[in-house]
């Protein structure tokens, strides 16, 4: 009995499980129709599930007939555990109705929201439906159009519907009085949604046409004000050229009134001038009734002063003209002699600038003279050499010659030739310290004659004196460095 009871449970699982993939391959057949291989596996779970279904049927058959063949000879204990096994079993047959019927109940709930949305959805369809036909009776052939989408929609939803019925005529057909009623609920649920579904999207493709159209007028009129915007951008060029047009030809009107006016200017003058000399003809006429003669030869020597202004005038004038070309020219050969004199300063200023850079380069070779000769002089304090000895003969040395090798190995080569010469040239202490003071005095008149170079201008000096200078300089460093070696032994 506890296996068959197993073996039944077994097959009840099985039989739900096909029953919730024919729903999934019942959906995925509803959009796509055509699909051969999901029909296929449609009837092979339709087969499974009948084929289980009547395995639970004989294990049933076969539970009644071992219960009708056990012989009356059983105990009353094992009645009572057979008994208190089916209790448990109803108890939980019992459970499960009741979440089944709470799960009807929840279903009918969100039917009878379905059924609300359907309604609202159904409202809607109609005010698309009127406003299609105010639409049509405005355009006929969007009209036409979307007529054609309503009935391949109308269509489509039509074959979806077909489909799920037969699905569900197939599912009610295997569906017996062992299957649970809940399974069907839940198929007449799903094919409600289905239909649902296509009404949404038959409703969307409405909405879809009527916003299509609500953008075709709106790109027209775009394409309108387009239209509009370039002829007015067109308008308005032309206007800004014909008022830079107008602005010209004020301007030269303006000029040209102002010519206009110094020429009535100049002849009002000459007019006033001439009316002058008129009265004074006239004038003169009058006066001379009875001397006509006299009076003809005052016009003439009047001509004639008047030509002789004239002449003076103008020879004035080129006189002043010659003047000014004279001062022209004058202009001229002083630019001309400014230039050379800027290119001149131009030359000297680069001479002193490459002689600055090689005093720049020799004082670069006298600081590395003075790194070697620290480094001798480190050298020599590991020796044990008497350093102050070595540093005034150096000195002196340097001023005499003047001038100092600007390679530092033949320095170093130099003074290590010269230090063990000079070893023996001092005998006490008493004459380094003077040979110390000396330098240090002779160091001191060095560090005032730069002071004073510093102060002084030397822009104004010759080639000759600014080498003299330069030299005096690099001796001056050269001196300064010893004592300053020197000093720092001491």
């Amino acid at each position: 009995m506890d296996l068959l009871q197993e073996q039944m449970k077994m097959l009840a699982g099985e039989v739900a499980l096909s029953i919730s993939s024919l729903k999934r391959l019942s959906e995925k057949a509803a959009s796509n129709p055509g699909d051969s291989q999901l029909r296929e596996q449609m009837r092979k779970l339709k087969d499974v599930i009948n084929e289980n279904r009547h395995q639970i049927r004989v294990l049933e058959q076969r539970m009644i007939g071992s219960v009708e063949k056990t012989p009356n000879t059983l105990n009353t204990a094992e009645m009572s555990q057979a008994l208190s096994k089916l209790t448990t079993q109803l108890n939980e047959k019992t459970f499960e109705l009741e979440i089944k019927s709470a799960d009807n109940r929840v279903l009918q709930e969100q039917l009878q929201m379905k059924t609300s949305e359907n309604a609202e959805m159904q409202e809607t369809i109609l005010l698309l439906r009127q406003q299609l036909n105010y639409k049509s009776s405005r355009n006929p052939q969007e009209s036409a159009d979307s007529e054609t989408i309503i009935k391949t929609c109308s269509a489509e939803l039509l074959e979806h519907n077909d489909g799920k019925n037969g699905i569900d005529s197939c599912e009610e057909t295997h569906g017996d009085d062992n299957t649970p009623t809940s399974v069907m609920s839940l198929n007449r649920v799903f094919s409600r949604e289905d239909a649902k579904e296509c009404d949404k999207c038959t409703s969307l493709s409405s909405q879809v046409l009527f916003q299509a159209s609500e953008m075709e007028s709106l790109k027209q009129e775009n394409v309108k004000l387009t239209e509009e915007k370039d002829g007015l951008e067109i308008q308005s060029n032309k206007l800004t050229e014909e008022a830079s047009y107008a602005k010209e030809l004020a301007a030269a009107a303006a000029v040209e009134l102002r010519n206009l006016a110094e020429e009535v200017t100049r002849l009002s003058y000459e007019n006033a001038k001439l009316n002058g000399e008129l009265a004074a003809a006239k004038e003169a006429h009058c006066r001379s009734n009875c001397c006509e003669r006299t009076t003809t030869h005052d016009f003439r020597q009047n001509k004639r002063s008047d030509r002789l202004e004239l002449g003076h005038r103008k020879q004035g004038d080129r006189i002043l003209i010659e003047e000014l070309q004279k001062e022209l020219n004058m202009r001229n050969q002083r630019e001309a002699a400014l230039e050379a004199a800027l290119s001149e300063k131009e030359q000297i200023e680069s001479d002193l600038r490459r002689r600055i850079n090689e005093a720049n380069r020799h004082e670069e070779d006298l600081e590395n003279e003075l790194t070697n000769m620290w480094m001798l002089i480190a050298k020599m304090r590991k020796h044990g050499v008497n350093v102050e000895d070595i540093s005034s003969n150096d000195a002196q040395t340097g001023a005499r010659n003047g001038s100092f090798p600007s390679n530092g190995h033949s320095f170093q080569s130099f003074k290590e030739e010269e230090t063990f010469e000079n070893l023996h040239g001092m005998e006490t202490y008493e004459e380094l310290r003077a040979c110390y003071q000396e330098e240090r005095r002779r160091c001191e008149e060095l560090e005032r004659l730069v002071s004073r170079m510093k102060g002084e201008d030397i822009s104004t000096l010759d080639v000759t004196s600014l080498e003299e200078l330069q030299n005096f300089h690099v001796e001056a460093i050269t001196k300064i460095c010893h004592a300053k070696c020197a000093n720092y032994m001491l």
